[in-house]
């Protein structure tokens, strides 16, 4: 053959090669919104490339995911160790072996995940490039100044064998943008200089429970901006010598045509002041003033006017000129445990007991505020409090910022569940700067941990718009989190702070409306979405009905769903996964609120959404209006990163109240709600009012609507604490009991001690621990050895046996 036939041939091989990567979402380019490619990385640089390997036997342990997590299965609660799970899972020996015989050929360090179905390459940035046959590049976000997430700008080539062993790689996986909670942010605001004798209100009001702080500036009657203090006399130095005496200020709500009218005099016993900036940057005074008394959860403006000391007034300032606000009260620890029943000063023991909040994109806490925060909130301090433990680094970085996110998570999960044993789980820190996809790196590190050592409940913040995700990303992500409930691990995550459609809506505006955009990994089948709710008295449907005839308060708080056009914030993500079907535990659930006429789901000529998809949140609580320490100052937060970490403080009781009675954790929680809510429904507060057609700052025409029941966008509603713990421990009880009834001897020394009356905890775990060890004994003699042993049944693998 000719050298000119052998080239030909060559190119043809290659373009068709070319073609396959280009047409497989797995070797694109990466791509998404919010992210630009920036510079070239410096190609001695050292980084992590994430290789994602197929899987063996999901259908297998799908099975066996969900008898564990089945509160109706015999199998339940029967988690599989580590070892054990991936003895049945993880890759095929031979995708493993051409995967390690590939890459430990090459320049750089290869190295297996536990169950060796992930790998980390590490090598430098022109080491990649060539391995990889791409370009890198430095991808660039507003929201994550100072990170170094490298991304293929080009597609990925690898050996057809190899792509074939592979799911994908991290060099084209998501990035997670953090959806921060939202804080009040007051700047300094610049006022005209002249052309009106009407008082200018600074557009952002301050408002807490029950009263409004507002801060303005005075005109005087030759229309110039007023410059002297309360002190020497407002407007002494004007021309017209005319001071103003006083205030009028208008609190106008007109949804409930309620009105307060106030006459603050100027002195200094009524009146703050501080120097403000005019547009031409001329100094003038700006005064504040508090009112109480204000009806909460209303939309509230305010109109101000000046009295002059020869009687006249000026005209009322323009309420358009004053963004609304909804006076509500501010959520704390203390207000969490009265609402939800929680035991806020009862500590939780047992060594095994573990949260963990993860965090991602380099934002860190500050342990002095956290200290600060326990004394401030009144939070009772415990001389076996176990101090915060790390993974990754929590300290001050290049690109790194004090989080908002971080610092509430903390804060609030160590107060809700005091003495809990809380890991700060970071990732990137300073060695993981590098590394190119912080989620499935975070994900590695939980298959690499120990069952010992891996907390028992996850809180998760963060969640992005799932239709710019690969599919293949999704998948295998959701992949890992059954792999978690197989070994009785708790993940929460997020449902999202931008409604029905997303972040698109608040950034690029009503174009993105109209379809459901949910978010990832809240909308995975195989983790608990939490929503967000607030505080509202209309909080069932006849609070606020008002007519020619009757108008109806209710004077009771209640929770209403965490809307932006209602005061909250946020607005709480939900709706339907496109990507997964809808899951057994929830079929019941989400077909009735399909069904239901109180709240009607809106038709796909309206919303575009997969009606047979999984839907989401599973549960929600309070979102809005968190105190949070930060550095000095306390600032108001909401987001549903503030009721997540608040179901996993929840979560962490109710395990602590099993782990003492040697019972295994609850695991995946999603088949435990919906079987409470068909059965007890009142340990749920239903939420029946709001709506998620809004983002943070936007608002469709429609969205879903909360309703009886199940709906998407509160879940199941806010769990009562205490209700949920009873039938946690009635329902443990009666499992003992069934469990039991078979054996003629337990059934005998049951009836003695009376067990109508239910039997003793301590007593029946005697009896279960027996049982166990009977029959376990059976088994491991008939298999013949502790590790076949292994594998037929790990009734505890999760507890610590040393403990009393």
């Amino acid at each position: 053959m000719s050298t000119g036939a052998m080239t030909w041939r060559a190119l043809v091989i290659l373009v068709a090669t070319l073609g396959v990567a280009l047409s497989d979402e797995r070797w694109a380019a990466y791509s998404q919104n919010g992210w630009q490619p920036g510079d070239r990385p410096n190609e001695n640089t050292s980084i992590i490339v994430l290789l994602a390997l197929r899987q063996r036997n999901l259908d297998l342990l799908e099975r066996k995911a969900r008898a564990v997590s089945d509160p109706n299965s015999p199998e339940y609660g029967r988690y599989l160790e580590r070892d054990e799970l991936y003895g049945i899972a993880g890759s095929s020996a031979y995708n493993a072996d051409i995967v390690e015989e590939f890459f430990s050929k090459l320049p750089g360090k290869f190295e297996f995940s536990f169950g060796k179905d992930f790998a980390r390459y590490s090598c430098t940035v022109g080491c990649v490039e060539r391995v990889f046959s791409t370009t890198l590049r430095i991808q660039e976000a507003k929201p994550a100044p100072g990170t170094t997430a490298i991304r293929a700008s080009e597609p990925i080539r690898l050996p057809e064998h190899i792509q074939k062993a592979l799911e994908g790689t991290s060099l084209n996986a998501p990035l997670f943008m953090p959806p921060h909670p939202m804080q009040r942010k007051v700047g300094p605001f610049l006022y005209n200089r002249s052309g009106r004798t009407a008082p200018r209100v600074r557009p952002v009001i301050a408002a807490g429970d029950q009263f409004i702080s507002v801060h303005f500036v005075a005109y005087c009657k030759d229309k110039i901006v007023n410059q002297d203090t309360v002190q020497n006399g407002i407007c002494k130095n004007s021309p017209h010598s005319l001071l103003i005496t006083a205030f009028d200020v208008l609190v106008l709500q007109t949804a409930t045509n309620w009105q307060k009218l106030v006459r603050v005099p100027a002195v200094p016993d009524t009146l703050g002041q501080k120097i403000a900036k005019t547009k031409d940057n001329q100094s003038c005074m700006e005064f504040n003033a508090t009112l109480g008394n204000i009806q909460n959860y209303a939309s509230t403006t305010v109109r101000i006017r000046s009295l002059f000391s020869d009687g006249s007034v000026s005209d009322f300032s323009d309420p358009n000129e004053v963004l609304p606000i909804w006076p509500m009260a501010y959520t704390t620890p203390s207000l969490l445990s009265r609402n939800y029943n929680i035991p806020m000063h009862e500590p939780v023991r047992h060594p095994r007991n573990s949260i963990s909040v993860a965090e991602f994109l380099g934002q860190y806490y500050n342990p002095n505020d956290l200290d600060a925060f326990f004394k401030l909130m009144g939070v009772r301090e415990w001389g076996t409090r176990r101090k915060l433990s790390l993974i990754g680094e929590n300290e001050p970085m290049a690109g790194s910022v004090l989080g908002g996110e971080a610092q509430l998570d903390i804060q609030y999960i160590t107060s809700l569940a005091a003495n809990v044993s809380t890991i700060f789980w970071s990732v990137p820190s300073i060695e993981l700067a590098t590394r190119q996809e912080p989620f499935l790196d975070w994900l590695m590190q939980l298959e690499d941990t120990e069952d010992e050592a891996i907390p028992l409940v996850h809180s998760v913040s963060y969640s992005d718009d799932a239709l710019t995700m690969p599919l293949w990303f999704k998948r295998r992500v959701n992949d890992e989190f059954m792999k978690l409930a197989l070994r009785g691990i708790t993940v929460l995550v997020a449902s999202g702070d931008d409604g029905v459609s997303g972040n698109f809506v608040a950034k690029d505006g009503k174009k993105y409306c109209g379809r459901n955009r949910e978010e990832f990994p809240s909308s995975s089948p195989w983790v608990t979405s939490v929503g967000g709710t607030q505080l509202a008295q209309e909080n069932v449907p006849v609070c606020g009905y008002t007519s020619e005839n009757v108008m109806v308060q209710c004077a009771q708080d209640g929770e209403v769903v965490c809307t932006s056009d209602k005061g909250g914030g946020i607005t709480s993500g939900g709706g339907f996964s496109s990507d997964f079907l809808r899951p057994w535990y929830q079929h019941e659930a989400v077909e009735h609120y399909l069904q239901q006429k109180d709240s009607p789901v809106p038709g796909q000529d309206q919303l575009m959404f997969n009606r047979s998809g999984r839907g989401f949140p599973d549960l929600a609580a309070i979102s809005s209006n968190y105190l949070v320490l930060m550095g000095e100052e306390l600032e108001a937060m909401s987001g549903t990163s503030a009721s997540t970490p608040l179901i996993a403080a929840m979560v962490a009781r109710w395990n602590e109240d099993r782990l003492q009675n040697r019972l295994p954790p609850l695991g995946f929680l999603n088949p435990l709600i919906y079987e409470i809510l068909s059965r007890h429904p009142s340990a749920f507060n239903d939420i029946q009012i709001g709506d998620n057609r809004c983002s943070r700052s936007t608002c469709c025409p429609v969205g879903f609507g909360a309703a009886r029941g199940w709906d998407a966008v509160s879940g199941a509603g806010s769990p009562d604490f205490q209700l949920v713990a009873k039938i946690l421990r009635e329902d443990a009880m009666m499992a003992f009991r069934d469990r039991f009834s078979a054996s003629q001897p337990v059934a005998m020394v049951a009836s003695v001690r009376g067990a109508s009356s239910g039997p003793d905890w301590i007593y029946v775990a005697m009896l279960m621990f027996l049982q166990s060890f009977l029959t376990g004994t059976v088994v491991f003699v008939a298999m013949g050895g502790c590790r076949r042993f292994k594998l037929v049944d790990a009734r505890r693998p999760l507890l610590d046996e040393r403990h009393p």
